[in-house]
């Protein structure tokens, strides 16, 4: 995989390897401005004591600042083994939950557990609520409070604005994605990879209920996490959820109107911050590349003429990324074109004379990610 980031990075890539093991310095939310404006989210979060800042070049989203690094001091020899999303919340001070944890040995409530990733990677100190014959059988609750981690961070899903569905987690790359993608009111827009729903509510939210907006994703349990976003946010509107497989959604459906087509396909993911027990191969980069091809395929199909298509990623190869945009043009005849305005903190790139933008922690200290604008 170093080679894969050498085809972009050069003799960058092994220092863009030990920032990417890294957690960004910023943690961004995207606000709903639907139900509040920016300024009235900041006070409420500062009213229960959580700084965040007006991101400057994107309306909709505030950040925090994350503190650290710390040293992880847990005097215990006792580890309980988390999954990697849950690792890296832990890493960034989160409690532990039940749906987290993979395995672990009989403890009792109160000792302390030294929560480690599935390669035995040191994230956390925890101090147990319950005994481990208590969680054993249960599919949810608090397992135990973080006393230690390498780094503090709001806790986020415990403040009045995410419980009233004001605030959304997300990257600012991905906030931006949907900014590029500047989907109008009265537009047909398809999201093809739609799950968990941070860009199509976005898209709710940016035409204010008044664009026609299908989401689609490849079964019923995305779907229904798809559903559920939308509902909490309050942008359930002029939204049709489809559980299909969207590689299909030119033959499938009667759909060749499209007036803006969103892809973010599954991906490799060599651009998440901060990236642990990375298991992904060359193997996987090619096989990965071909899928994302046949969704580039499909979206070709159901935008009209003059239409807009983003494809974007959250991994940094260029197999997944330059060389499907290539494919996107020189096989199915799409256009690059390059946004009315550069997306903010993203480097422009070109590669086979194709314009495309990508972040990453050189470029202020943001996660791994690519977006491309083409159109038919």
């Amino acid at each position: 995989m170093l080679n894969q980031l050498r085809r972009a990075y050069g003799s960058l890539a092994l220092k863009l390897v030990e920032l990417l093991a890294l957690p960004s310095k910023r943690l961004y939310v995207r606000v709903n401005t639907i139900k509040a404006t920016r300024e009235a989210v900041i006070g409420l979060l500062g009213k229960e004591g959580v700084i965040a800042h007006p991101d400057e070049y994107v309306p909709d989203a505030v950040y925090f600042e994350i503190e650290g690094p710390f040293a992880l001091e847990c005097p215990s020899s006792k580890t309980i083994t988390v999954d990697v999303k849950t690792a890296v919340s832990l890493l960034l001070g989160a409690n532990l939950y039940r749906p987290g944890v993979l395995k672990a040995k009989p403890f009792k409530e109160g000792e302390l557990l030294l929560a480690v990733t599935g390669k035995g990677v040191p994230v956390a100190c925890i101090k147990a609520v319950h005994s481990y014959s208590e969680i054993l059988y249960k599919q949810r609750g608090l397992v135990g409070i973080n006393v230690c981690s390498p780094y503090k961070a709001p806790r986020i899903a415990d403040t009045e604005a995410y419980i009233k569905g004001l605030i959304y987690p997300q990257s600012a790359p991905s906030i931006i994605t949907t900014h590029v993608l500047k989907p109008r009111a009265g537009e047909l827009v398809i999201d093809m990879n739609a799950s968990p729903g941070g860009k199509t509510s976005h898209i709710v939210q940016l035409t204010r209920g008044r664009s026609r907006i299908i989401a689609i994703d490849r079964n019923e349990k995305k779907v229904e996490e798809l559903r559920t976003t939308l509902t909490k946010l309050g942008l359930f509107v002029n939204v049709i959820v489809v559980p299909a497989d969207s590689r299909y959604v030119h033959v499938d459906f009667n759909v060749h109107n499209a007036d803006r087509v969103l892809i973010d396909p599954p991906c490799s993911n060599l651009g998440v911050r901060p990236l642990l027990d990375y298991t992904r191969t060359l193997k996987d980069v090619t096989s990965l590349s071909s899928y994302q091809k046949q969704f580039l395929k499909a979206a070709s199909g159901i935008l009209k003429p003059g239409g807009v298509l983003v494809y974007s990623t959250c991994t940094l190869t260029v197999d997944e990324n330059e060389e499907n945009v290539v494919y996107a043009v020189e096989e199915l005849g799409l256009t690059p074109m390059e946004p009315e305005e550069p997306p903010p903190y993203a480097e422009k790139v070109s590669y086979k004379g194709i314009v495309a933008y990508r972040f990453s922690p050189f470029t202020e200290d943001m996660p791994g990610y690519f977006i491309a604008v083409l159109t038919k």
